[in-house]
């Protein structure tokens, strides 16, 4: 019986494996484009982790969570124990889903339209009476992420040879979240339980992904007590946190990122679910916590229960 790790980034695995070692934990790594998977056999036992991206694209897999959703159905097919299955995927490769999801179960979202190609970009800013931002539909690592002031600064933007579709072409245009300071909070959970959340220094840029090297390096400058661009909070308050619960329940997901932001009022509003989350390693560090060594020990119950059937 061994933990199969479903992915295409071998740099966000390293860290797993590593715990999953210390655990003594018997895996496989499955890069969908690299290991020899026979969809024609009947598949090992075992449990399978998801760890696909909406990001593969810009490394070079622009169809690896296609592929990855033909492994999770055969997986299913012959039910065996998936750790983020094929719903996961969907929400992972679609922030349309997310926010339809995320509203279901009460969770506030900015507000969004979905647009196709250039001419409904630009008439739905007409939607917009204050700053908002594009976004990629599929996307991750803040991909299309660009502030925009009016029409006009949106307009010269589409019309230029520099402009960035989304990979599958259907772009987000949505409100600004002002907040003050300019941070965001992102929630970790594991085993569809809340692990810690780590408080994040937006003020620079949109791209905050925890472990990207430049988001790993120490500064003196930040929006943060502590000086770091991520913080873990400790004795962290959020009424909410049961209401997240369920809805990664309720989705089928059980490991996830989930980012909100805090406006000015007050008021929180989430825009990103992440199924394939990573950590960042200065945070965790300081606060003595390592969410991948808690996502090994969940790997590592799963395997003892699976073992039992």
């Amino acid at each position: 019986m061994k933990a199969y790790i479903i992915h295409e980034n071998e740099a966000w695995t390293k860290p797993l494996e590593s715990n999953l070692k210390k655990l003594n934990v018997e895996y496989e790594d499955w890069h969908v484009e690299k290991a020899k998977i026979d969809l024609g056999k009947t598949p090992p036992y075992g449990v399978f982790y998801n760890r696909m991206s909406a990001s593969s694209h810009v490394r070079g897999h622009r169809y690896a969570p296609e592929y990855t959703s033909v492994v999770l159905n055969w997986l299913k097919a012959h039910k065996r124990r998936v750790i983020n299955d094929e719903n996961a995927l969907a929400l992972e490769v679609s922030k349309s889903l997310q926010y339809l999801k995320l509203k279901e179960a009460g969770i506030k979202t900015p507000k969004s339209i979905f647009c196709s190609d250039k001419n409904q970009i630009i008439e739905a800013s007409n939607h917009f009476d204050k700053p908002f931002i594009t976004k990629h539909n599929r996307a991750g690592r803040g991909l299309g992420v660009k502030l925009f002031q009016n029409k006009h600064e949106l307009e010269q933007y589409v019309n230029n040879p520099l402009f960035e579709n989304s990979v599958d072409g259907i772009t987000i245009l949505q409100d600004y979240i002002d907040a003050t300071p300019k941070v965001i909070h992102r929630m970790e959970f594991v085993n569809s339980k809340f692990l810690y959340t780590v408080q994040v220094d937006a003020g620079n840029s949109f791209e905050l992904c925890p472990c990207d090297s430049k988001n790993n390096t120490e500064t003196d400058k930040s929006n943060n007590p502590d000086g770091n661009k991520f913080m873990i909070l400790k004795d962290y308050k959020n009424p909410e946190i049961e209401k997240y619960e369920n809805f990664l329940k309720n989705n089928n997901i059980e490991i996830a990122g989930i980012e909100y932001i805090t406006d000015k009022n007050g008021i929180r509003y989430t825009y990103d679910v992440n199924t394939n989350t990573n950590y960042n390693v200065i945070a965790e560090n300081k606060a003595k916590i390592d969410g991948m060594y808690e996502i090994a020990k969940f790997l590592k119950k799963e395997l003892t229960k699976t073992e039992k059937y």
